[in-house]
């Protein structure tokens, strides 16, 4: 199955674009498509994700098909489904 995962401001640009495509297998969860999608992008990208220890930083939102979801609650994806990623900003 087919996960977008879409991305802005200083994640999009670590990773080059702000919509990238992954293929999972059935039954993936949103937790699985961020993290191939970790697998594959730059060393900035994966650093403003993930800690050094693996864990997702604390700051990051995440939504699976516009509904909010949290990192230790697998979340069930399917073919289609649209996973945003959401990074700090700074402004004011």
């Amino acid at each position: 199955m087919k996960v977008t995962i879409q991305c802005f401001a200083q994640l999009a640009q670590a990773a080059g674009a702000s919509e990238h495509t992954r293929e999972l297998n059935e039954g993936a969860t949103a937790q699985d498509a961020l993290r191939a999608f970790a697998d594959s992008t730059t060393e900035a990208a994966r650093a403003l994700l993930f800690t050094d220890g693996g864990e997702l930083q604390p700051t990051i939102l995440l939504f699976l098909d516009e509904e909010p979801i949290l990192w230790a609650e697998p979340a069930p994806a399917r073919d289609g489904s649209s996973l945003f990623v959401a990074t700090p900003i700074a402004g004011g």
